[in-house]
């Protein structure tokens, strides 16, 4: 019995170290296998685990003004972290290379931990006193934490100081110093063409120039290999990048500083004077199609802003600025003389079986077609269309293949996004709701539907004498300040009617200034052509909802700028394009003629200044050099007064001389830029390390830190008025 209990339990042995054999044999042969057949594997496996490759931003490119004036561009700023333990560990490698020699002067934390502590406490932790930032640091080193956070979103001129630090001056490898660099996007002019100049954002449709040339702006990113300290917290392995990125381009807009300045602040106190909706405004040169303005405002609880680009992306039924394109289609088609009579019956009267009247009273039976154009008669140029076209398919196939002859029907082209098609309707096609009395309300700006860049477009063509060009917002596009590409001016149409229709639709135009609806406005100073429109945007219903508009050149002779603007339901104060709209259109173009010397008329000493002395910079401030640029063009002889050095002057007419006043701005002083243009005094400030923060439009009416404060990189508050 005893033999056979003995046997047993040699058995059990025998299996027990049978097992164990095997499972050694199992974890040899793994071992084996893992170092080498997967050896290479498990090793890169490792490196990505304890390193990451991380992507580095390239810098965003700048967008300009026409004159290079900074219009939106992106500003460093910098997260400080620390890793406390970087410097123990740095002493513990050195005390091992040395080999018992003397490692003390690589002790370098207690050394500098004090004059640390001082420093964070001064610029980065002003609430925390030098001694509970020393107490809160060793706290952090004896809880092994290696991503400590000292700052977030600080300047360039910060970071540059904390790199000076006590013991951060030694580099980030034996100091532990960890900063991350980010950028902001910041526009030194505020919401001026906010959505022109536009802005890129994740998880959002781009918008105006930030996204049409988002390619040209971002530049290409680079590489680095960062090393994880903690599950989330990176830091750099070296300084140096593995691919470096390629800083974005800048674009140089067409956008004129001043003349946007203006367009702004037109059409902002005609919104608050009218208590519209919204609005917005566009300034076109002439020749070239440039832009040189475009404003958009919207009501909101805070006043209006810059939301939506209703220039570009809002089409509406233009109203009476259409008339333009209807006579001119029956001048082109020699369909009507401009001295044809023409039955109004008083401004009512039922046109194709449904009744028409105009939007002003009309106490005339018979007019002209010309008088019926100044005078905006809804019921006498749709009857004029009407009885040149005739009510058959024919009539209106030609009727509306001339409006297509003025491109009419199809997109600008203009550098931004979003865009929508023209509609004008296809006759007869029921799709689009063709009906009997649709010719008859096109001809008068209804069933019909044009973004207000798009009929501007159409009156600078007849202001540049047919030529149409196409509207264009960048002119170059520059890399380290050398042009690598350049947009010129572009031709759509190089005529788009007969030079006899040009010229008889410049009559109508001035008539419309000179004895019609826009003749309160009429002034000897400058001269101007254009076309009111009021469109009812409930038409047949009645609900009191109006959108005003104005558009045209000036001066009347020899063009140089076109102009349009429309605002949408305004409730006080009038609603007709003559009461709205028209105003705006005048203050632009008075405002501009008055800052562009190409208006200014040479003049003697015996002789007025020009044609109005409100035309004069007076009682100004600004750079003496632009100054006397300007006074030079205008012929007026100016004298200095004071330092002739001095940078900074204010004007002051005495007589027929213009004195120049010299202005004492010491640098390292907050400035005294009251008085000045905005351009201006963003650059009297920032010269002095200054940013600002603006509120209203024109000058500076006042700032919020003392002239002659000590400079210590102050943010100042401006008011424009």
């Amino acid at each position: 019995m005893a033999t056979g209990n003995r046997k047993e339990v040699l058995q059990r042995v025998y299996l027990v170290w049978a097992v164990y054999v095997l499972i050694a044999i199992a974890v040899i042969a793994k071992i084996g296998y893992i170092s080498f057949v997967k050896g290479d594997y498990y090793v890169e496996l490792g490196k990505k685990r304890s390193t990451k490759e991380v992507t580095i931003e390239a810098e965003r490119g700048n967008i300009y003004s026409d004159d290079k004036s900074l219009l939106a561009t992106s500003l460093p700023y910098f997260d400080i972290h620390f890793d406390p333990l970087a410097s123990i560990q740095y002493y513990k490698e050195m005390k091992e290379k040395l080999d018992g020699r003397d490692p003390s002067r690589y002790d370098i934390f207690p050394k500098n931990i004090d004059s640390l502590a001082i420093c964070i406490s001064k610029y980065l932790k002003p609430n925390l006193t030098p001694g509970e930032i020393k107490r809160w640091i060793i706290a952090k080193q004896n809880q092994k934490q290696r991503y400590v956070a000292l700052a977030q979103g600080v300047s360039y001129e910060t970071m540059l100081k904390v790199k000076q630090f006590p013991l951060f001056r030694m580099g980030a490898q034996k100091s532990g110093l960890i900063i991350d660099q980010r950028s902001r996007r910041v526009m030194p002019y505020g919401d001026m063409a906010l959505r022109t100049i536009g802005y890129v954002r994740p998880n959002v449709q781009p918008v105006g120039l930030e996204g049409y040339y988002n390619n040209d702006l971002k530049g290409e990113s680079g590489k680095r290999l960062m090393r994880f300290i903690q599950p989330k917290a990176l830091i750099p392995i070296n300084d140096l990048t593995e691919i470096s990125p390629r800083n974005g381009e800048d674009i140089v807009t067409t956008l004129d500083v001043k003349m946007q300045d203006i367009a702004t602040s037109s059409l902002r106190s005609a919104l608050e004077y009218h208590d519209a909706a919204n609005g917005c405004v566009i300034v076109m040169d002439v020749k070239t199609g440039a832009i040189k303005a475009i404003a958009n405002l919207t009501k909101t609880q805070n006043g209006y802003a810059e939301l939506y680009n209703y220039a570009i992306a809002n089409s509406i039924e233009p109203g009476s600025t259409f008339k333009l394109a209807s006579v001119m289609a029956m001048l082109e088609d020699h369909r009507v003389n401009l001295t044809d009579s023409i039955n109004v019956n008083y401004g009512r009267d039922v046109i194709c079986g449904r009744e028409m009247k105009d939007s002003e009273g009309n106490h005339n039976k018979y007019v002209s077609v010309q008088r019926a154009f100044e005078i905006s008669s809804n019921v006498g140029i749709s009857k004029a269309v009407v009885k040149a076209y005739g009510q058959d398919k024919n009539g209106a196939f030609q009727f509306v293949n001339r409006l297509k002859q003025f491109h009419l029907d199809k997109r600008t082209g203009v550098d931004l996004a979003g865009e929508p098609k023209p509609l004008i309707k296809q006759p007869y096609n029921l799709k689009q709701l063709w009906s009997r009395t649709t010719l008859a309300w096109m001809a008068h700006g209804y069933e019909t539907q044009f973004t207000p860049l798009q009929l501007l477009t159409f009156y600078n063509a007849v202001a540049n004498n047919g030529k149409m060009m196409k509207p264009y917002l960048v002119s170059e596009i520059q890399s380290q300040g050398e042009t690598v590409k350049t947009f010129p001016p572009m031709v759509i149409n190089p005529q788009i009617c007969s030079p006899e229709t040009v010229a008889k639709a410049h009559e109508l135009l001035e008539g419309v200034v000179l004895r019609g609806t826009a003749r309160g406005k009429k002034n000897d100073l400058y001269s101007f052509a254009g076309k009111t429109g009021t469109a009812s945007m409930d038409y047949g219903v009645d609900l009191g909802r109006y959108r005003a508009s104005f558009a045209g050149y000036f001066p009347a002779k020899n063009p140089v700028y076109s102009c349009i603007v429309v605002i949408t339901t305004p409730r006080k104060n009038g609603y007709h394009g003559a009461q709205a709209a028209l105003p705006v259109f005048c203050s632009i173009a008075e405002k501009c003629m008055s800052i562009d010397p190409q208006f200014f008329k040479q003049i003697t000493p015996a002789a007025d200044m020009t044609a109005s002395s409100i035309y004069i910079p007076n009682k100004e401030k600004g750079i003496r050099t632009d100054y006397v640029s300007i006074f030079t063009n205008l012929g007026i002889d100016t004298e200095s007064k004071g330092s002739s050095g001095s940078q900074w002057i204010s004007t002051d007419l005495n007589g027929t001389t213009m004195n120049l006043i010299a202005i004492n701005q010491p640098q390292g002083l907050v400035p005294d830029v009251r008085g000045m243009g905005l351009r201006d005094a963003l650059y009297a400030l920032e010269s002095n390390g200054l940013s600002a923060v603006i509120s209203g439009s024109g000058h500076v009416a006042a700032q919020n830190i003392t002239p002659g404060t000590k400079v210590s990189g102050q943010r100042i508050e401006l008011k424009l008025e």
